[in-house]
């Protein structure tokens, strides 16, 4: 039924290449798995009362599919990034519909030289950093070895504990024309994929239930497991070992897969600033202090790991780290100096190392590769350059040398080829081309109902893929092959498969003979105190901070451009010039900005034309730059956040943009985009209150809103009573609606206006969150609950006197009785500054270690 049905629709792929579909080149049935694939989709259909004898019926359901697929990639934030692109700019991550199948005999055969490798692999590294008789009796090329940039001299010498160099490694995988499987590549210095790999097995098996339990397919979670465990075993500290993932940063392409592991395996996300290496030790820097790390999982290039010994630029790693290891304090997964395997020359010399050193042949052949470094390759090769692909020998972190297919280049390509290849020998090296395999993709086909027209437009394309499969340590001396893998696509008509150059992934099935799972993947059971760093502390802290900042300018602005453009508001002077000093204080105008008392549509469009401005071009650090300041925190620490939180921020910053238009917007425009804007922050607060543990991370981020809430309200309340803006009906409902409390005054006090009322509303109401007490009183019960500071010890400092809990509140609704409004103001003016020297004893205690300064750093 599958083979009728589905073979009209799909394409077949150019002459020469495998036809995974199809099982063989040139075929013309579906393959035993595809056939049982679609077969449960059909079923689907029928017991869904679906018109499953049409090929549009299964079209639809597969379009149906696919827009599920994309929101689901959407809604889980999956990214996948190009160096030097904002934070702004993230590209969502690209998966198919189709996941690639493996046979149980092609995956055997799979699993089998995979793990053969890792150990041949981890010997070659265990000679080269040990006894090198692989480099004196010629098997490997001394300058292969050694001008590779990926070769660590400082590291001679040095045997990892348990002897493992490699935790985890990656192979790049192909099929060629009759089927069989090659090893193109393999990455040993940070591999990547493996996050991207299960979060492409939960969504697409999800979508594919039936076949996936149909086909038997293996499961991934286990492999993971394992890992964990390894790295524990390896490490002297067993089973209590802290384990960390070191990840560049946020601008890094992969970041989302960093965040992805570690919230996966239950380890610390951590970058290079939350580490510091003091007596050969490496300490995770926290809010409870430093905490000892035992193993490393690294996906930070080798170059950057050490600023000490390696590149002194560096500001991503960690000075000290190389001799942290050294004295074997601490496990790095991998060990740095596995880079020079990744060169492309090296495959060559494999067949010889494993019947050398494991007594046997490669049970999977790589590719054939040359390096033209060798005279007698350079001479054999270059007559014949038609044959071959020409790559890189060593790293090309620039991804300026695009591997080149000869036989597609014309005469005077291949000319320049060759005159680069004689220059510069050693740094060519030469593969010989294969045809790769093509997999099925889904590409659409619900647009017509016309059977023929889908015929004549193939909706399931054929596109050239390649397989990562990983091998990942198993204990001292043991690894295991993970079930699966990432499946990565070539663009269509391409031939060269790379993420980076708009390629896209698949989900890799591998069929056994055991009953199906029935989960695909699963956390693992035990609890890891999964510390708060002192980087994630800071930005949780601001991210506070600009959510609350972004709340009360929002408002501001509202309450600036509603009441200015009310004509039956009778605004005096002076509640002008409040108005134009907060908007100055909070970043609404500039500070050369005339005053709406003189010019109040000049006011008004400056207020309006810098809200959008994004790069302060106009000297107002207004809404924009907020939006953009709050998204960088909150992608700093998406490790912590929930994907809703993460998507209403983006949300906020797309319809502000789109509401106001890429033009000078006018007042209507700019209004709507705040009321829009209002109800997202609202939102925020929403997502931060219901949504995080209150942990100590989430006591930094209330503390960040409180401190900034303070910080803003008490100056314009302040300022208000030393303006006398209180002493105006307008002026005093301005002032109610920026504290957001109208209707609770209302309520109280009826239309009843004085002092005495708002200040005991706005100042000493413990039961409004708008008012100063309640923040002091917030402020104080969060302080308590930090580590580090006895609680008595914030208080007796004294820093803190000016929060109003430590007001006398007879005294002030004394004053406010007596209309005393400028000793009001000075007093009221306190909590702002208490507020920011509050924001700094924070940035000392827990985000810099200020305390800790004089303690030794480095090796």
């Amino acid at each position: 039924m599958a083979d009728s049905l589905i073979e009209p629709l799909a394409q077949h792929p150019p002459a020469g290449h495998f036809d995974t579909l199809r099982g063989r080149a040139g075929g013309d049935r579906l393959a035993a798995h595809w056939n049982i694939f679609f077969a449960q989709e059909i079923e689907r259909l029928k017991g869904a009362g679906g018109i499953a004898d049409t090929a549009y019926a299964l079209t639809a359901r597969l379009d149906e599919l696919q827009q599920q697929l994309a929101r689901n990639v959407e809604d889980n934030g999956i990214t996948y990034n190009v160096y030097s692109d904002a934070v702004s700019r993230t590209r969502p991550w690209s998966v198919d519909l189709f996941p690639a199948i493996l046979t149980q005999h092609d995956w055997l055969g799979i699993r089998d030289g995979v793990l053969q490798r890792a150990e041949l692999l981890n010997r070659i590294l265990a000679d080269v950093y040990g006894e090198q008789r692989l480099l004196r009796d010629g098997y490997l090329p001394s300058a292969l070895v050694h001008g590779h940039p990926g070769y660590f001299r400082a590291a001679h010498g040095i045997r990892p504990a348990g002897g493992t160099f490699l935790h985890i490694a990656a192979f790049d995988l192909a099929q060629g024309p009759d089927g069989k499987w090659w090893v193109m590549s393999q990455r040993t210095q940070a591999p990547s994929g493996l996050g991207y790999a299960l979060e492409n097995r939960i969504i697409v098996a999800r979508l594919f239930k039936d076949a996936f339990a149909q086909l038997h397919i293996e499961r991934l979670a286990e492999s993971f497991s394992a890992l964990v465990r390894s790295l524990a075993a390896h490490s002297p500290a067993g089973d209590r070992a802290r384990t960390v993932l070191l990840t560049p940063g946020p601008y890094s392409e992969t970041y989302f897969e960093h965040i992805y592991l570690a919230r996966y395996l239950g380890i610390t996300l951590v970058e290079g600033g939350d580490l510091v290496v003091r007596d050969q030790q490496v300490w995770l820097k926290t809010m409870k202090g430093l905490e000892k790390v035992d193993v490393i999982i690294r996906r930070l290039d080798d170059d950057y790991l050490d600023p000490l010994e390696l590149r002194a630029d560096s500001a991503l790693g960690i000075p000290g780290i190389l001799q942290a290891w050294r004295a074997g304090n601490v496990v790095m997964a991998n060990a740095p100096g596995a880079g020079f395997l990744e060169s492309a020359s090296v495959l060559g010399f494999l067949p010889a190392l494993s019947t050398h050193l494991l007594g046997e042949p490669l049970k999977l052949p790589s590719v054939a590769s040359w390096w033209f470094g060798e005279r007698a390759a350079m001479h054999n090769l270059l007559p014949a350059l038609s044959d071959y692909v020409i790559k890189p020998t060593f790293n090309d972190q620039a991804r300026r040398f695009v591997p080149a297919i000869v036989k597609r280049l014309k005469p005077a390509e291949l000319q320049q080829w060759r005159e680069r290849i004689v220059a510069r020998p050693e740094a060519h090296s030469a593969q010989a081309w294969m045809p790769l395999s093509h997999t099925p993709t889904w590409t659409g086909g619900s647009a017509s109902r016309n059977e023929h027209a889908l015929a004549s437009q193939p909706p399931i394309g054929m596109r050239a893929m390649m397989i990562r499969v990983f091998a990942l340590s198993d204990g001292p001396g043991r690894w295991r092959v993970v079930p699966g893998g990432l499946t990565r696509i070539a663009p269509q008509g391409r031939e060269v498969v790379s993420m980076y150059r708009g390629g896209s992934s698949a989900d890799l099935w591998v069929m056994t003979d055991r009953a199906p799972a029935t989960r695909t993947a699963a956390m693992g059971h035990h609890r890891v105190d999964n510390a708060v760093t002192s980087r994630a502390a800071e930005n949780l802290f601001w991210f506070g901070r600009y959510s609350e900042r972004l709340d009360n300018g929002v408002r501001l602005a509202r309450i600036a451009l509603e009441s200015l453009g009310n004509t039956e508001l009778d605004l005096s002077g002076r509640t002008m010039d409040w108005l134009h000093q907060l908007a100055v204080e909070n970043g609404l105008v500039n500070e050369a900005t005339a005053s709406p008392r003189v010019a109040r549509l000049l006011f008004e469009r400056a207020l309006v034309a810098s809200l959008p401005d994004r790069r302060a071009e106009l000297g107002a650090y207004s809404v924009a730059t907020v939006l953009d300041a709050l998204q960088r925190a909150a992608f700093a620490v998406r490790e912590r956040l929930a994907q809703e939180q993460w998507s209403l921020v983006n949300l906020a910053q797309q319809q502000f943009y789109a509401t106001l238009g890429s033009g000078s917007p006018q007042t209507r425009q700019a209004l709507q985009a705040l009321v829009q804007l209002t109800d997202q922050s609202m939102a925020m607060t929403g997502a931060q209150l219901d949504r995080m543990t209150r942990d100590d991370g989430w006591r930094m981020l209330s503390l960040g809103r409180q401190v900034e809430r303070m910080a803003t309200l008490g100056a314009a309340l302040a300022s208000a009573f030393a303006c006398g803006v209180v002493n105006d009906d307008a002026g005093f409902s301005l002032l109610l609606s920026l504290f957001d409390s109208t209707i609770t005054y209302r309520s109280r006090y009826q239309q009843h206006r004085d002092a005495y009322a708002l200040v005991e509303l706005l100042v000493l109401e413990d039961e409004n969150p708008r008012s100063l007490l309640w923040m002091s009183n917030t402020i104080m019960g969060r302080l308590k609950r930090l580590p580090g500071i006895p609680a008595a010890a914030w208080q007796s400092d004294g820093e803190l006197d000016g929060l109003p809990h430590c007001w006398d509140a007879r005294h002030l609704l004394a004053l406010a009785d007596a209309n005393a409004h400028q000793a009001l103001a000075a007093i009221i003016a306190q909590a702002a500054q208490a507020a920011q020297r509050l924001s700094d004893r924070l940035t000392q205690q827990y985000f810099v270690h200020a305390h800790a300064l004089t303690q030794s750093v480095g090796s």
